[in-house]
């Protein structure tokens, strides 16, 4: 299937803690079917708690990266945060990992407002320092961790050029929303760069991970409308903080700024919501499936895969909100998946 038969592809899999239960077999499933990581996305309005899941995530898996993706500054403390990271390191040796974003409906269903770059920054400054060496500046008090060390990647989320640029400086890997469309991963590639290069890091050893949504179906139009409800986040995304620097087509920008400020925080990706007749009313469907999404028939999905890694997009670390995920992850698995493995 690919081109270069130098060319790696890596999958990940963020799964939503409702069930306990279900969510154990979620992540097994997960495992078996050959993802290399398990995120677990921390919105304590709308889904269980993220360390505690992450932990049973942990405990029924034996082979992948795990953690939470992603804890947001304005709900946990930095010291709290590294507890929780150095926790799932020590009951899982060489697999924890912590995403950290600016807050997304764990902010908004609390009531609170997202976090800033100078904020994001000191964040991920004061995690990393606390694991490494038990102590570190935050908001001009100094925050502690007596026990440890623990060795946990702290990734951000980025959908900006200031946010990338920022994962740059100060982040060990960075989650890429910005898109999968050619020139968009090298302008993101190439923020990346940039904040690297200005704090002197090595920008090889930065990992960098793709966001997409993801879906399968006999046809584009069938395998679209089972994700309107999560793209929709995407029309949100474009307009936090800025469209600047987003790459937002001209004819859309309007439609973006509104979606943005009708988006229902209270649905955030539940399916048959209001977000997704929100984007359909807009005529952005299409728009925010082309860009955002690895989505159609196996050759479809397979296609945009091969043509995104080409770009320099050679791991996607995708969100499954459908209702049979254990379904889909098998289905991904033994159709898309087992195009690109070697």
């Amino acid at each position: 299937m690919l081109k270069s038969p130098d060319m790696r592809v890596g999958f990940g899999v963020t799964l939503l803690p409702n069930a306990l239960d279900e969510f154990q077999s979620w992540c097994r499933t997960a495992e078996e079917t050959g993802f290399d990581t398990v995120g677990v996305g921390d919105s304590q309005s709308l889904y269980r708690e993220v360390f505690i899941t992450s932990a049973l995530c942990g405990q029924v898996t034996e082979r992948v990266k795990f953690g939470p993706r992603v804890i947001n500054p304005m709900t946990r403390h930095p010291a709290v945060a590294a507890s929780g990271a150095a926790t799932l390191a020590e009951l899982a040796p060489g697999r924890a990992i912590l995403g950290i974003g600016s807050g997304d409906s764990a902010v908004h269903n609390a009531g609170i407002r997202p976090a800033n770059l100078a904020e994001m920054r000191g964040y991920a400054t004061a995690l990393t320092g606390l694991m490494r060496d038990g102590s570190a500046e935050y908001q001009g008090e100094t925050a502690k961790l007596t026990w440890g060390p623990a060795d946990v990647p702290v990734y951000m989320a980025a959908s900006g050029p200031k946010t990338l640029e920022l994962a740059g400086e100060v982040a060990d890997g960075v989650i890429i929303q910005t898109g999968l469309l050619p020139e968009i991963i090298e302008d993101s590639l190439n923020h990346v760069r940039r904040g690297a290069e200005r704090a002197g890091r090595d920008f090889d050893k930065i990992d960098k991970t793709w966001f997409p949504w993801v879906s399968v179906g006999p046809s584009r139009e069938a395998a679209i409308h089972a994700i309107k409800h999560s793209i929709a986040s995407g029309a949100k995304h474009l307009g936090r903080f800025t469209t600047a620097g987003k790459h937002i087509p001209s004819q859309f920008l309007d439609k973006i700024r509104e979606a943005k400020k009708r988006y229902r925080f209270d649905q955030h990706q539940q399916p048959e919501n209001d977000n997704a007749r929100l984007i359909e009313e807009l005529g952005l469907v299409d728009y925010l499936a082309d860009r955002f999404a690895i989505v159609g028939t196996v050759e479809d999905c397979a296609a945009k895969i091969e043509a995104a890694a080409e770009a320099g997009a050679d791991h996607f670390w995708m969100s499954v909100h459908f209702d049979d995920k254990e379904r889909f992850m098998r289905e991904w698995s033994e159709t898309v998946m087992a195009k690109f493995r070697r």
